[in-house]
């Protein structure tokens, strides 16, 4: 009985080795068979998804909370910074969007973030105003230039009217002295040709009266002191007249 069991006991161990070599032999193809098995499932799976990709609408000049309602109804995520001075947004109906990335017409992923750069209602008012007064102050002053600019050229042509008036009335004056002047040379001159010559004036001859009836008779009496034919000798009364009588 003893010869028979060592060798039964060594046939054991040999079939007992055999089955555990075989057993790892199994172990090992099966582990490499479950190991490259998740790859080959993940690659069907990553070929299996598409991306959807949606085209992202403008916001710009829309309030910071109609932006964000708009584009989280279309599956992307909003985020959105005060691009201006950096403050912090609290209440999104008090913020204007003036900036997105990506911008209007583009496509982008579903899910994606859009950037928006926002700036406080307060200070777009602001610049607004300053705007519109710099505008308005620009008219004013380009109305002002315009005015001066008239008024220097009704001043300039009125200058320009009086001197031509002036000129006219110096160059009228001219005219009517120079005609002036040739009339009465005209004048002298028909005068000077058609004078006669005239003869020298003879001294009358004097006269002599013997007395007061020759004087009467010749009717030069009465005879004044000077006159041709008076004699002191017929102005008895020595009055300077003669013959009076």
């Amino acid at each position: 009985m003893k010869e028979n069991t060592v060798p039964a006991t060594g046939r054991m161990k040999a079939s007992l080795a055999l089955v555990l070599l075989t057993g790892l032999m199994l172990t090992g193809c099966g582990g490499k068979q479950a190991a490259t098995q998740p790859t080959g499932t993940a690659t069907a799976t990553a070929v299996s998804q598409t991306t959807e990709t949606v085209v992202v609408l403008t916001v710009v000049n829309l309030t910071l909370d109609k932006a964000k309602d708009q584009l989280e109804k279309l599956g992307f995520t909003v985020e959105a910074v005060d691009s201006a001075k950096g403050k912090s947004i609290i209440v999104k109906s008090n913020w204007q969007v003036i900036s997105q990335d990506p911008a209007n017409g583009a496509q982008a992923a579903k899910g994606s973030t859009v950037h928006l750069g926002v700036k406080n209602l307060d200070d777009v008012a602001a610049e607004k105003a300053a705007a519109e007064k710099a505008a308005a102050a620009k008219v004013a002053a380009e109305q002002a230039a315009a005015a001066k600019a008239a008024a220097e050229k009704a001043a300039a042509d009125k200058a320009a009217a009086d001197q031509a008036a002036a000129a006219k009335a110096a160059a009228d004056q001219a005219a009517r002295d120079a005609a002036a002047k040739a009339a009465a040379d005209q004048a002298a001159a028909q005068k000077f040709v058609q004078a006669p010559v005239q003869a020298p004036a003879q001294a009358p001859a004097t006269a002599y009266y013997a007395n007061c009836t020759a004087a009467k008779n010749a009717g030069a009496a009465p005879l004044y002191r000077g006159q041709s034919g008076y004699s002191s000798s017929l102005d008895r009364d020595g009055d300077g007249v003669a013959c009076e009588r």
